[in-house]
């Protein structure tokens, strides 16, 4: 890698559209980088005007940006004892919000700080322009860490979903498990979730590609009979991928209408990743036409 970076900002002034805000400066770094990923993210922000990065400890936030008016110079604040993986995305997102020049801090104050709620938001609009704010450094944040284009070139990132092709892509471009899992299912775009609990609880969930309704709340015990909550061993550990009961897992509604196969990673301190895949089955028009054309015989 060259020992110093340069980003033209005035490249990057015309647009506050996240996704291309990160794939016009991953079009920089190219010629100026031996190996694009991981990308080098605190080099990356120190080219574009970020001159510190200073740890603070304030309970519930994991970020924060001190930028001057004219969004030329920049502190990212980082939460002290982050490990590498998230301190990656927490400077990734922070700079998301210091190159897009609709990211103002709120009036009265200096700095933007951001929750850890808000280091998971993605993609939906609100009427609540600071969440949407989030999400967009979010999307920035992904978008820059993990660029589609070199992930393409991956193949065996692809095929069918796996646990497995998650943790290859958390190594390839060192992020969190759950970064990487987003972003996963972003790009693959077949029906899938996953879900991050801990102690048989369920934290939060991310679903994708036309996934139906999954009928569970954030701290809610998984169902007992989930493979999530039977499976044992050693943090680290994969399951096989299993075919699970839709009823444990999707609303009335739409269980009869779906197949599922539940995949699980156990990891330390009572974590867990699952991932549900989704397939949509043919048993309901199949009832529907068995209804409708099996004659029906009268006797006198």
């Amino acid at each position: 890698m060259s020992e110093s970076l340069t980003i033209d900002r005035i490249e990057l002034a015309d647009t506050g559209n996240p996704k291309q805000l990160a794939e016009l400066i991953i079009d920089q770094l190219k010629p100026q980088l031996d190996k694009l990923l991981p990308i080098p993210i605190e080099t990356v922000a120190s080219a574009c005007g970020i001159e510190m990065f200073q740890e603070f400890s304030i309970d519930g936030f994991e970020g924060g940006l001190i930028q001057n008016e004219e969004k030329t110079r920049g502190y990212i604040l980082v939460k002290a004892g982050s490990r590498q993986d998230r301190r990656r995305f927490t400077v990734a997102h922070e700079l998301g919000h210091f190159i897009n020049p609709y990211h103002v801090a709120p009036k009265g104050t200096e700095k933007l700080l951001c929750t850890n709620q808000d280091m998971t938001l993605s993609g939906t609009s609100t009427l609540d322009p600071r969440l949407n704010m989030e999400a967009q450094a979010n999307e920035f944040a992904a978008n820059i860490l993990m660029p589609e284009a070199a992930l393409r070139n991956a193949s065996k990132l692809w095929g069918s979903p796996q646990i497995q092709s998650i943790l290859d892509l958390q190594l390839m471009c060192n992020v969190s498990k759950e970064a990487a899992a987003r972003r996963y299912l972003d790009l693959h775009g077949e029906p899938c979730a996953v879900i991050f609990s801990k102690d048989g609880k369920a934290r939060y969930f991310v679903c994708r590609g036309d996934f139906p309704f999954l009928d569970i709340k954030p701290s809610q015990a998984l169902h007992r009979k989930t493979y999530t909550s039977t499976f044992r061993g050693q943090p680290g550990l994969i399951s096989e991928q299993e075919e699970a009961d839709p009823h444990i897992w999707l609303s009335d509604r739409d269980a009869g209408k779906w197949d599922l196969w539940e995949e699980v990673l156990i990891q330390e301190d009572g974590y867990r990743m699952t991932l549900l895949v989704a397939e949509k089955n043919s048993r309901e028009e199949d009832e529907w036409l068995e209804s409708r054309w099996t004659p029906r015989f009268h006797y006198k």
